[in-house]
């Protein structure tokens, strides 16, 4: 592996996830198994939860279930997507209930339950890549790829 794989691996490892579930069973359960794949979790069984947490913590990416209780998922999703501090978190809907259009364009991706972990660590992981991806474009693109820049990057990293 080399220095530049190492360094991804590491940020990867500290992505730090939102799993918005009222179940308390499958809450636990996603949030175990994420902490065993190496992300930083916090864990909302409602959506004034999800709020706090969203307040306190640089969020990379929310898992979301649609059937919250007292206030619904597609609410909170629509109002992250409108919030310009939380419009370019990926959204990973995982629920039972069927998805309406609208909840299919805002989310990143959607997971019917029940579900395979496999698929959601793939997700997760694609989504956070792209995220990451998307706020390194600019600093890409701020060197030219025959700067001196450029060049002393290669060399430190050679």
């Amino acid at each position: 592996m080399g220095p530049c794989e190492g360094i991804l691996k590491l940020l990867e490892a500290s992505s730090e996830i939102l799993v918005v579930e009222d179940d308390p069973v499958l809450g636990n359960m996603l949030r175990e198994l994420l902490l065993d794949a190496g992300y930083r979790v916090q864990w909302a069984q409602d959506v004034i939860s999800a709020l706090s947490a969203l307040e306190r913590h640089p969020i990379d990416l929310i898992t979301l279930d649609m059937e919250l209780g007292t206030y619904s998922g597609r609410g909170l999703l629509a109002l992250l997507k409108a919030d310009p501090r939380t419009s370019d978190i990926p959204v990973i809907v995982v629920s039972s209930c069927q998805m309406d259009p609208g909840v299919r364009r805002l989310a990143e991706n959607v997971l019917s339950k029940p579900f395979n972990i496999a698929p959601l660590l793939q997700m997760i992981g694609a989504a956070i890549d792209r995220r990451r991806g998307s706020r390194l474009e600019p600093w890409r693109e701020a060197a030219p790829a025959d700067s001196l820049e450029v060049e002393v990057a290669r060399e430190v990293l050679d």
